[in-house]
């Protein structure tokens, strides 16, 4: 659906660009033509003035319309046709981003942590509600921060899903390494297009223990 309503927009926007390039070429000949009709005049009235007896100038052979291989434009239509394909255009982005902005968040369903040595490991399962969008490439980051509250490390994981349906659940993994102290971590979740809202669905939290 989505791969639809983006070759809609393009196809609506390659169409605003030919019409556009109509409409100049079209004025550029028109343009053209009057000069050529102009100095064709000129030239004649130049003649007729040399000569002993006034010439006939064909004035309406001059001024007869060039054929062409297209109707030319008038520019009532050609705003109404680009500004359609504007209309169109925008309202297809506008429909596409409609669904993410009114998207439910990301719920993280369960998340649990394993110490071993200087290494942290935190997996975890999310959920994309029925009413969330169709996320890609989603990544989860770990911050680990000391007992003071100081952050100390950051670690990151893709989830095993590469793309996550509306009423999809996928589980992640992420890592962090080189670790003399920590306290707490804290879990968020991201795609290339920036952060992702999601809500904490889990009975108690879980705090990282000492050992």
């Amino acid at each position: 659906m989505d791969l639809i309503l983006i070759l809609l927009t393009v196809l609506s926007l390659a169409a605003a660009v030919i019409f556009a390039v109509s409409a100049w070429r079209a004025r550029t000949e028109a343009d053209e033509r009057s000069a050529a009709r102009v100095a064709a005049l000129a030239s004649a009235l130049a003649t007729a003035d040399e000569a002993d007896t006034p010439q006939p100038v064909p004035v309406a052979s001059m001024f007869a319309s060039a054929t062409t291989n297209y109707r030319v434009l008038t520019k009532p239509a050609i705003a109404t046709a680009v500004g359609a394909m504007i209309l169109i255009g925008g309202g297809t982005v506008l429909r596409n981003a409609a669904p993410a902005a009114d998207a439910g968040p990301l719920e993280l369903v369960s998340m649990r942590h394993a110490r071993e040595g200087r290494t942290l490991t935190v997996t975890g399962l999310v959920r994309n509600p029925s009413t969330g969008a169709r996320l890609s490439d989603v990544a989860a980051l770990v911050f680990a921060f000391d007992r003071s509250g100081e952050f100390v490390a950051s670690g990151r994981g893709t989830l095993e899903l590469p793309v996550l349906q509306p009423g999809e659940e996928a589980p992640f993994t992420v890592t962090v390494t080189d670790l003399a102290d920590v306290g707490r971590y804290r879990v968020s979740f991201r795609t290339p297009a920036g952060p992702l809202r999601h809500v904490d669905r889990r009975a108690t939290r879980q705090l990282v223990k000492s050992q």
